[in-house]
């Protein structure tokens, strides 16, 4: 039959316990060695006594340099002296002291003589020496009391001394012993420690070993598994792009098609109703807004197939080495045919090529977009200018006009996405073309950026990187 095992935590907690007692009963007895080692060995008692004998002797020597006629003598003072050393053997600690050695009728006489020795001080004089006699008589008698006083406190302090050394070095041999008692627990801590981490380590070790036999069965067992959650994951991915393209296409056109739709529905109803009773002039204005109302849907079919595409990820940069000159001068001379005008500076830098990094389809959508918003949004009989330059790393084409401007507080939202400035409500247009000119700006590795001032125009700069910077890369991602 198994004996039911011992809780672990009981051994070191009887060793903690052990070293908790050891501690504390050494700290006690150091504490009580410490205060005795603190107090005065029997008040000072031997130096009490041997001040009064001085003060004795010192009364004896004036009293006989003053009977000899010497001036500087003070027996007074000195007889002052005795009396406050024998005054303070005669206080209550000092007394019951002397009184346990058995001085106390010693004691009493020292007083009794000290009054007698008062007496014949009043009348003292170098011309009287019967009283000095008298003095000195009675210093004799005192001066061998208090050596008698002074051998037996003496024997006693050195008996006292003796007892306490004994205390001491019993206290201090208890401490040394509590010492050790600590110093064993401690080691025993330790090993059982040392015995607790080593069967830790060996306890991970075998939890980790398991761990990773666990994990390679899980990994054979789950591994079709996984190729087949990666294969849903495209499949969703794929799905939810379609998707996403779909609702952001039927959301574009249910918002922004219905006001061309119904100008080109109102125009051919009136051709159809009238057609036949219009002027020529008037039926080629009809056709002109129907034209534009066609060529307006066109650019938001383009706009948010480009939006579409760019939010799911299906639009690819295909970049080369292309001539940045020659595109932005082609782009100002299609805008200004289709513009009908003749308002558009073409600044190149220096002599071309004007050599970029770039996919050249997108970054014509971008100049067109750039270079027809200055159209837009400038009178007809202001110019446009597009400018070209570039530093160490990059190209720059700047497209400037002398329009309406931007308000300061629209400026940080512009490349939002159908966001429009409030003083353009009234101009035809959608949002999009600005938001995804600066897309398909990043996606090539560059970017825009615009500076304008309400009232009097503003300036879009657009960066590419120069050929010579970067080599050609095909295929992008997503901005």
């Amino acid at each position: 039959m198994m004996q039911p095992r011992r809780p672990a935590f009981v051994l070191p907690g009887l060793a903690i316990l052990a070293f908790a007692t050891f501690l504390g009963f050494a700290l006690v007895r150091l504490a009580q060695v410490e205060q005795d080692m603190r107090l005065n060995v029997d008040e000072n008692m031997l130096w009490v006594i041997t001040q009064a004998q001085v003060a004795s002797h010192r009364l004896d020597g004036d009293v006989h340099r003053l009977r000899q006629g010497n001036s500087e003598a003070d027996p007074q003072l000195r007889f002052d002296i005795l009396t406050s050393r024998l005054v303070l053997l005669d206080e209550g600690p000092q007394r019951r002291y002397l009184e346990r050695l058995g001085f106390a009728d010693s004691l009493d006489d020292l007083f009794i003589r000290l009054h007698a020795i008062e007496a014949s001080m009043e009348t003292l004089t170098p011309q009287n020496p019967t009283e000095s006699e008298a003095i000195q008589a009675e210093l004799a008698p005192m001066a061998r009391q208090l050596n008698r006083i002074a051998n037996a406190v003496m024997v006693e302090e050195w008996e006292a001394v003796g007892a306490r050394l004994d205390a001491h070095r019993d206290g201090m041999v208890q401490a040394i012993a509590s010492v050790l008692g600590i110093l064993v627990s401690g080691l025993l801590l330790v090993a059982l420690l040392i015995i607790n981490l080593r069967q830790r380590r060996a306890a991970q070790h075998e939890l980790a070993s398991h761990r990773d036999q666990l994990e390679e069965e899980i990994a054979r067992h789950i591994s079709r598994y996984k190729e087949t959650a990666d294969a849903l994951a495209r499949a969703l991915s794929r799905e939810r792009g379609v998707s996403e393209f779909y609702r952001s296409f039927a959301a574009m056109v249910s918002h922004q098609f219905r006001t061309p739709l119904a100008v080109i529905d109102s125009g051919l109803q009136r051709l159809l109703r009238r057609g036949d009773r219009m002027t020529l002039e008037d039926r080629q204005q009809r056709y002109t807004r129907l034209r534009n109302a066609v060529a307006h849907m066109t650019r938001l079919v383009e706009s948010a197939l480009t939006a579409a595409r760019l939010d799911v990820g299906q639009l690819e940069a295909t970049t080369a080495h292309c001539d940045l000159a020659s595109i932005a001068q082609q782009v100002c001379q299609f805008q200004e045919e289709d513009a009908g005008t003749q308002r558009i500076t073409f600044e190149p830098e220096g002599s071309p090529p004007l050599n970029v990094v770039c996919d050249r389809a997108l970054l014509e959508q971008i100049l067109a977009n750039l270079v027809s918003n200055a159209l837009k949004y400038s009178p007809p009989d202001t110019p446009i200018t597009v400018r070209l330059d570039h530093d160490d790393e990059n190209a720059s084409c700047h497209v400037q006009d002398r329009g309406i401007g931007i308000p300061e507080e629209d400026l940080p939202r512009l490349f939002e996405r159908f966001f429009r400035s409030r003083n353009v409500e009234l101009t035809p247009g959608i949002g999009l073309g600005l938001n995804i000119a600066r897309h398909l700006a990043r996606l090539q590795r560059g970017d825009i950026k615009v500076v304008s001032r309400e009232g009097e125009g503003t300036i879009f700069t657009l960066t590419l990187p120069l050929a010579s910077e970067l080599p050609l890369v095909t295929g992008g991602a997503k901005p």
